[in-house]
């Protein structure tokens, strides 16, 4: 199937891109284009315009400051995961970006396009409920910063106007605050590499010198709505993790997430949710514990 008439609107700044939404009621933001274009090939998505905010040079970027990364809404999945910065404080996500599609949409999708996305089976919601970063959204008379968690309302929903653009965010560094040590994961289950997932999970997780979780966060995605796993949490705070507090853990996250899903399937994605949870956090454990 063919995408439905569109006029095309190429801009070269954060400005000439605002003044086209507010030209242009029926329109869309085109940044990378991995999620609008087989859309459009359904015709789920027909807008009558498509501006192209590839030119936008500026907003591609990823950049190290003294407590965070800052990364630009055109920077693509390949330039975060490559980043050395990212590798070293935000490993999950170069870990996570590593499990998204392919190559070639790796190469191309974007940042920003993701985020704004938000996408339910994506890979970066569950990275981004943990890391919980600043966004900074830009109007046409307006600039305002608001973490993660305020700026992401649920599934396909955030909070920007129709005549905003998300331009770029600020990840902070992993840094212990409650402990010694701190370590990170991403985990993904899908039918196929590269598929959507079926349950992604991140975690973080500090430890002090005796090995005992000082603190632990927890992200289920792809499930059904994102989940912040705050039991599991509690479960493995102030333990040395083992398999029992993992399987407390693990049924916790099975209790609070709610499938998308009706019957077997449901119930295997629900117990998938806990598996891939306890093994998030035995990974991040495990880490946290080899930079003691």
């Amino acid at each position: 199937m063919y995408p439905s008439q569109f006029k095309h609107i190429p801009v070269e700044s954060v400005d000439d891109a605002i003044t086209a939404l507010q030209e242009h009621n029926d329109a869309e933001l085109l940044a990378g284009g991995q999620s609008l274009v087989p859309l459009q090939k359904t015709r789920f998505a027909s807008p009558d315009y498509l501006i192209d905010i590839t030119g936008v040079e500026n907003l591609r970027y990823v950049e190290e400051e003294d407590d965070a990364i800052e990364i630009g809404a055109l920077a693509r999945h390949t330039d975060i995961q490559k980043a050395d910065s990212v590798k070293e404080y935000a490993y999950l996500f170069s870990e996570c970006i590593s499990q998204i599609a392919d190559w070639p949409v790796r190469n191309q999708g974007s940042f920003g396009g993701t985020v704004a996305e938000a996408d339910p089976s994506g890979d970066y919601l569950p990275v981004m409920q943990v890391l919980n970063p600043e966004i900074t959204v830009v109007g046409p008379d307006s600039k305002r910063t608001l973490p993660f968690e305020d700026f992401y309302i649920g599934m396909f929903t955030v909070d920007l106007d129709d005549h905003e653009l998300l331009t770029k965010a600020q990840i902070p560094k992993l840094k212990p605050s409650s402990g010694d040590a701190i370590g990170s994961t991403y985990k993904k289950h899908a039918e196929r590499s590269g598929d959507y997932a079926l349950a992604g999970v991140a975690a973080i997780v500090e430890v002090d010198d005796n090995g005992t979780i000082t603190d632990a966060d927890l992200s289920v995605g792809a499930v059904g709505p994102l989940t912040k796993a705050e039991e599991a949490e509690a479960a493995v705070t102030g333990t040395k993790l083992n398999d029992s507090t993992l399987d407390e853990a693990g049924d916790a996250v099975q209790d609070v997430v709610l499938p998308d899903e009706e019957g077997p399937e449901g119930e295997y994605k629900q117990a998938m949710a806990g598996e891939f949870a306890e093994r998030a956090l035995q990974t991040a454990y495990e880490r946290a514990q080899n930079k003691l």
